[in-house]
């Protein structure tokens, strides 16, 4: 009875070193629970940027030197495509355009003159060939002397002859007139570049010349702005580059303010990164950071200065 006794106790406490056992081993085999992990994508990317119109401000450049006689408008003005925006010194250009508008003139008479030759040529010779049919019946029928109608025939092929070399002069002469067509196209062109013209519609940002102003070829006279969506032009630091894309929603503001100046999107990102080259100049500038430049479509009604600078804003989560 005791043996059993002592059996049953035994079995019993290693029952409970077992369970024990695989109770503490359960808890510690059990997985810490899971903190939620923070999301530390930035909402939003700065830069800073320069408003310019999309088809860049160009300078304005003559093609040719002269002194100017006419300004026909100013600074701020704006402009349709083909209206004269000053004049040059044109003078001689004028005289040779009026010399060659003459010789075309004369070409043009000679031409009349020698279809005039022609056609009268040709009535001629209309005549003599009927005068030399005549004859050749007549001789072949004995009435008439054989030299009747060697008269005639010499007659006739030498009209034909005169014929030929009328309508040579004609086609000589028109060629003439191509030739004279051709240089008065010169002079009428280098006349016309006498005259600056705007090459598209747009605004006019400065002109430094005036009246008298002696301009050439290899220096701007001033800058011109195309028609076209106003945008800012930012630089991206390369930190956040890559989360630039195309479409998304922006907004400019001036530097160190909250006011947005106008709202827009993405257009454009560029396709590598570079140099700074906005803002380059600024004291203090880390030369050794690339950017990545966007541009910045605003929308319409957005009434900022050519030139300005401002901090562009891209927003990378809606809210």
């Amino acid at each position: 009875m005791k043996k059993s006794r002592t059996k049953f106790l035994g079995w019993a406490l290693a029952t409970l070193a077992v369970g024990f056992t695989a109770g503490c081993q359960s808890k510690t085999d059990s997985p810490p629970e899971s903190k939620p992990e923070m999301d530390m994508t930035p909402t939003q990317v700065v830069g800073l940027g320069r408003i310019e119109p999309e088809l860049k401000i160009l300078d304005l450049q003559s093609e040719v030197s002269g002194i100017v006689t006419g300004i026909f408008f100013r600074a701020g003005d704006v402009v349709a495509q083909g209206q004269t925006l000053l004049e040059l010194s044109s003078a001689i250009e004028k005289a040779g355009l009026g010399l060659k508008a003459a010789q075309v003139q004369s070409q043009r008479s000679q031409i009349d003159a020698a279809r005039a030759a022609l056609g009268s040529a040709r009535a001629r010779t209309e005549n003599a060939r009927l005068s030399f049919i005549r004859a050749k019946v007549l001789t072949e029928q004995d009435a008439q002397a054989q030299s009747i109608f060697d008269a005639a025939k010499a007659d006739y092929e030498s009209l034909l002859e005169d014929i030929k070399r009328l309508e040579a002069g004609v086609v000589a002469a028109e060629d003439i007139l191509k030739q004279a067509q051709a240089d008065q196209r010169l002079s009428q062109a280098e006349y016309d570049r006498r005259f600056f013209k705007a090459r598209s519609d747009g605004q006019i940002l400065s002109l430094d010349i005036t009246v008298g102003s002696l301009i050439s070829p290899e220096k701007p006279f001033g800058t011109f702005a195309p028609k076209s969506a106003l945008i800012a032009r930012v630089e991206i630091d390369e930190m956040f580059a890559g989360l630039i894309q195309p479409g998304q929603k922006a907004y400019i503001r001036a530097p160190g303010m909250t006011e947005a100046l106008g709202q827009g999107k993405v257009t454009f990102a560029g396709p590598s990164l570079r140099k700074k080259s906005l803002f380059s100049d600024d004291v203090g500038s880390l030369e050794d950071r690339r950017v990545r430049e966007i541009w910045i479509t605003l929308d319409p009604g957005s009434r900022v200065l050519f030139g300005t600078r401002v901090e562009g804003v891209v927003l990378l989560k809606e809210s």
